[in-house]
This record gives structure tokens, sequence and C-alpha cells, in this order.
């Protein structure tokens, strides 16, 4: 039995592993490949050029601590996660089930993706999903936003201290009268384009434009990157019969990183938490680690049920 399984390899899973390795736990991180915005190296490239994400050094440095120790990593997948008798069975693919005193949920959240010609082709060319990652890129250049979710909002304020000139193209009234909108609409580097629609994203070898379509007019925007932030799928399936969720399926946690669910704790991306970003994920699954810790030396070890293997 393991005192604590980490579900997930984005940021949070791996600060929280190394966290768990410092107190000599006997903790295991079980993934199929690394993930979160350091695996994946989302690069906005071209006339934009290579960029440097805050945090992704840090991030393969923890994996390369964590990986060192073969008994504590497990690539293979994740597809039910119980709880019985004060244990916890984490059933994996290949593996079997593993049981634990304590969980740690760091699987992440997926991105909706745009479904419009040129949306794949120039996708880390010009298209990102992560505004906050990137916004450093866009320095003195035209871009545009599309989607007016409350990253989104939060991203195109950002980007307008840094950007020259940003379309927010808004595909419904979402958010619009919210009060991070109002300070949007304020912004004079920033239009809002309410109720256009994005019919396609085109260049040569990175984004040059956005042909936009509004009441039967189509006109072009001349961009050097495009954001979309449509919204954000959590990857918090398996513990939706464990632990609270919102009503778009992150994780409730609170300022512990506890879920509702004694003993399972949670972190980064497919949390409540506003953060996206690999500095606050990092800490994050730290200090998830350091609660599930603190769990585990307030209770005596729980017995597993007879009959158990």
């Amino acid at each position: 039995m393991r005192d604590i399984v980490i579900i997930g390899s984005g940021a949070a899973g791996v600060a929280a592993a190394l966290f768990a390795l410092s107190k000599q736990l006997d903790a295991v991180m079980i993934y199929e490949d690394v993930g979160g915005k350091a695996g994946t190296q989302q690069h906005l490239q071209g006339q934009a050029g290579d960029e440097y994400i805050a945090g992704a050094e840090a991030v393969q440095l923890f994996e390369r601590r964590v990986t060192s120790h073969p008994n504590s990593i497990l690539r293979d997948r994740v597809i039910a996660l119980t709880k019985r008798a004060g244990l916890f069975y984490v059933e994996t693919q290949r593996h079997g089930a593993i049981k634990a005193t304590t969980v740690i949920l760091a699987t992440g959240a997926a991105p909706l993706t745009l479904d419009v010609p040129g949306a794949r082709a120039l996708l880390n060319h010009g298209i990102g999903y992560s505004i906050t990652t990137h916004a450093q890129l866009v320095e003195g250049k035209s871009v545009a936003v599309i989607g007016t979710t409350r990253r989104a909002l939060r991203g195109v304020i950002e980007l307008a201290r840094s950007a020259a000139q940003i379309y927010l193209i808004a595909l419904d009234a979402t958010n619009l009268t919210s009060p991070l909108a109002r300070m949007v609409s304020s912004l004079p580097n920033v239009q809002v384009m309410q109720g256009y629609r994005v019919r396609e994203i085109a260049g040569r070898d990175s984004v040059e434009y956005v042909k936009v379509e509004h009441e039967g007019e189509e006109s072009y925007l001349r961009v050097a990157a495009v954001f979309a932030d449509v919204g954000l799928l959590p990857n918090s399936g398996i513990a939706r019969q464990l632990a609270q969720v919102d009503g778009d399926g992150f994780v409730r946690v609170d300022t512990h990183n506890a879920t509702t669910q004694p003993g399972l704790f949670a972190a980064g991306d497919v949390t409540t938490a506003f953060g996206e970003n690999i500095l606050i994920a990092l800490g994050d699954g730290a200090r998830a680690a350091a609660s599930a810790y603190e769990y585990i030396l307030s209770q005596p070890r729980p017995q597993e049920p007879e009959g158990a293997d």
C-alpha cells in the first residue's frame, strides 16, 4: 500500500511528487505522458519567435528528479478511483488496483478547440489556447482573442499592456456585462466585436489573418497571433463520484487543496482555484502534497479490509 498516489504529471503533479519524496513518503506518480503546459511546450512561432515559459525549466528539473526514483513512477492510465474502509483504490489499465492512504488529483484541463479552417494546421504557429502563458510574445503586435470566458477577459486585459491592437471576437454576449468586460471595453487598444463569427484562420507559415463574418458581411483582421478561449474541460471524471465539482466539472478545493472527500486532494487546472500558470501550479502541487502529508500524520494508518489483495 502507498502513502500517496499522484494522478497526473503536469507542473502540479511533479511538484507534489517531489515534495512527497522529500518527506520520504511511499509515493507514486501515475501518468501516460508528461503533461501540462510545460510538457506540451506549446510555441507560438513565426512572427512571435520562440517563447520562454516561466516555470517550464523547473518542471523539467522536477520531473528528472522524480523519474530518477523508478519505484515512484508508473506509466499507465487511471480508469477508476474508489474508496473503501478508509483506503483509496486507484484502478489502472495495465497494473491493476493500487491502494493508498491519500490521493492527489493533478490531471489538468483540456481547452475546447476551435473548429474552423486553419485552426488545426496553425496550432502552435500563431494559435494558442493559453493567453496568460504566452502573453509576453505579442508586444507591439496585433492579435485576436476568441471567446468571452472569464479567463479570456482577464487575458485581454493582460495583453493590452503590451499588444498594439487586440480584436476581441465575442461569439456571444456571455460575461459581457461583468466588471472585467467593462474594463476591457474601456481599453483604447481593444476592439470588442460582438456577434462576429470566425470563418477562417490563415497564413503561410504562421497566422497572418482571421476572416470573420458579421450579419452576412465578411472582413479580414491582420494579426500576428490568435488566442482562443472558449472554455476548459477539466479531466475530473474519475473523481466525480467521490468529491464535489462545480457546474463545469472542476473539483472544489479549500485553501489547503483538500476536496470534500477526506484524504483526496487536488491541484492545478483541474480545480476551482484560478491559476492557469505553471508557477502557480507548482506551488499548488506542493501545497496539496503538504496537506496530504499532514493528513497521513494526523490519523492512524487505516486497516486493509479482510480478503483484500
